[in-house]
């Protein structure tokens, strides 16, 4: 349940965190007013000290003046990081300092408005509440995303949880299953892989099929000349010599044939004896034995 507003910060308590949650429980502080001192942690640089630790955001607001009349746009002081002018303060969250221009007056006062955190002037709180450093980026339950880059400084994040979504971390143990799942798989894609192609060195692999036509009596009445070279694989010939009707496979007649077929052991040759049948159409098909 949410903590009722206050005028000012207490200093009577221990850090403001519900340690059965985890979570911090802040309390707004409308109306705390101080005046200016001199302030020795800052080699006497002026200003004041708030009584609690305020949370380190937008909702810090301090304004020059004593009451809530005072909280308007004009005396609201801008918050630098450097040595405060004019109207600027130089604030540090961690011991609840807010440091004023040198110029400002001992005793003027300023109004302030923030979430504390609990008391600066407690030891148990400026041990644990230096969290609160990291609330901007991270939230100890998580519910606060983060901003900008987590520097490791060569340390190593652990007891993080596998990741489930797309933008999760993965942690090693994750990476180590993929790169077994994905070595397994080469090894079962390469083993898959020899078997088939086991079976393939046992068949019969075709090179080419070519198909052709040619009338040697254009070479003369009679002769002998090549047909098709098949080497360095082997042939197969199929063939019809057209004007005789005769067709077969492989070599074919002899010297007394009136046409013959001949394998020279790189090539087939055809001889012919007369225009009649000197007209040949063949197919060669040329493979690699297992």
């Amino acid at each position: 349940m949410a903590l009722p507003p206050i005028p000012a910060g207490r200093q009577d308590i221990d850090w403001r965190i519900d340690e059965i949650t985890g979570t911090f429980n802040f309390q707004e502080i409308t109306s705390e007013v101080h005046t200016v001192q001199i302030i020795p942690e800052y080699g006497g640089r002026r200003g004041f000290k708030l009584h609690e630790r305020p949370l380190d955001d937008d909702t810090l607001l301090i304004y020059v003046g004593s009451n809530d009349a005072a909280k308007v746009p004009a005396n609201r002081q801008s918050r630098v990081a450097t040595a405060p002018t004019g109207s600027q303060v130089f604030i540090s969250p961690r011991v609840g300092i807010v440091v004023v221009p040198d110029s400002v007056a001992i005793g003027t006062s300023y109004i302030s408005q923030y979430f504390g955190c609990g008391s600066v002037k407690n030891v148990q709180n400026d041990l644990y509440i230096q969290q609160i450093a990291l609330l901007e980026k991270l939230s100890r339950d998580g519910s606060l995303p983060m901003t900008g880059n987590l520097n490791m400084n060569s340390h190593k994040a652990v007891n993080l949880l596998a990741g489930t979504s797309p933008l999760d971390a993965v942690n090693f143990s994750q990476l180590t299953t993929v790169i077994n799942n994905l070595a397994n798989e080469a090894n079962i894609r390469a083993a898959a892989d020899n078997s088939i192609n086991s079976q393939l060195n046992n068949l019969v692999r075709l090179v080419s099929i070519t198909k052709s036509q040619r009338d040697y009596a254009a070479n003369g009445s009679s002769g002998e000349l090549g047909m098709e070279v098949y080497a360095p694989y082997n042939g197969l010939l199929l063939w019809r010599n057209t004007r005789t009707g005769v067709s077969s496979f492989g070599t074919y007649g002899n010297g007394d044939t009136p046409f013959q077929i001949i394998d020279t052991g790189s090539q087939f040759n055809f001889r012919w004896t007369d225009p009649d049948n000197a007209l040949m159409e063949w197919t060669l098909i040329k493979y690699i034995n297992p």
